[in-house]
């Protein structure tokens, strides 16, 4: 199902960013901080989307 790789592959990609921006925390300032958070919150975003689709893709949309 191409909704389940996708899925696997942005969670894989949200942990990758998030482990690269922990392993290179030494002089960040709070810019490089908001922006680091911002892709990771970008990523949850997407997620979030695609579970949606999927959900009214089996279960159609009851707010129509």
């Amino acid at each position: 199902m191409i909704e389940q790789k996708l899925l696997v592959r942005l969670k894989e990609a949200q942990r990758e960013y998030a482990i690269g921006a922990l392993q290179r925390p030494s002089q960040k300032d709070t810019f490089e901080y908001g922006h680091a958070v911002g892709v990771i919150a970008g990523y949850e975003m997407g997620i979030n989307i695609l579970l949606e689709l999927i959900q009214e893709e089996r279960y159609g949309n009851k707010d129509l």
